[in-house]
């Protein structure tokens, strides 16, 4: 049995795979930073999530993907766990993003919800346990040849956010502020509801 990649390549070349595509509507693969419901942790201030969305995403439509670990109750136990699911274009909890990189057109949500549930959510580890996955997912598809090499580590992208996050909280603007992975803000493509 042959196994294949979420780019439809058979698993073995995946690792070799470079985004190729010159096409300039490609779906964008950000980093987010969303306002926490309950804060159990008090070192983490928002949820943190990766998004794939569509070059300009409308506000009306269900396009974009999120991956991430939530929080649950199960039999009133407070439980982590991956979710992977594809929801509307704009959230009203959205306090910034970090553009991480364009995406092959090739590259599926549904490809990639597989591609990370792969990945072990630690319960132990609570909500700084969700901010480590991200971090994981990122490693994860360089790893796969999902996404070329950074030019930082995820450590640091998410650290450059967070504090990017924090400095454009509560700003009310028309757009989902964004920045790149150094943090210095870039013109954002996510409208605001």
């Amino acid at each position: 049995m042959v196994m294949v990649s979420v780019l439809g390549l058979p698993a073995d070349n995946a690792k070799n795979h470079q985004p190729t595509s010159s096409q300039s509507n490609k779906n964008r693969l950000y980093l987010a930073f969303y306002t926490k419901t309950y804060q159990w942790e008090p070192r983490v201030r928002y949820q943190t999530a990766l998004l794939v969305t569509p070059k300009k995403p409308n506000p009306s439509l269900v396009q974009t993907w999120r991956y991430h670990v939530r929080d649950n109750f199960v039999e009133g136990l407070l439980r982590y766990e991956f979710e992977g699911i594809q929801t509307v274009n704009v959230d009203r909890r959205l306090v910034a993003l970090v553009h991480v990189c364009k995406l092959d057109p090739e590259i599926s949500g549904v490809g990639l919800s597989m591609l990370l549930k792969e990945l072990e959510v630690d319960e132990e580890e609570g909500d700084i346990g969700a901010v480590y996955w991200v971090w994981k997912a990122i490693r994860h598809l360089v790893e796969r040849g999902v996404i070329s090499p950074l030019h930082l580590r995820p450590q640091k992208i998410w650290e450059n956010g967070y504090q990017f996050a924090q400095a454009v909280e509560g700003r009310e603007e028309g757009r989902v502020p964004t920045c790149d992975i150094y943090g210095t803000r870039q013109q954002s493509e996510v409208a605001r509801p």
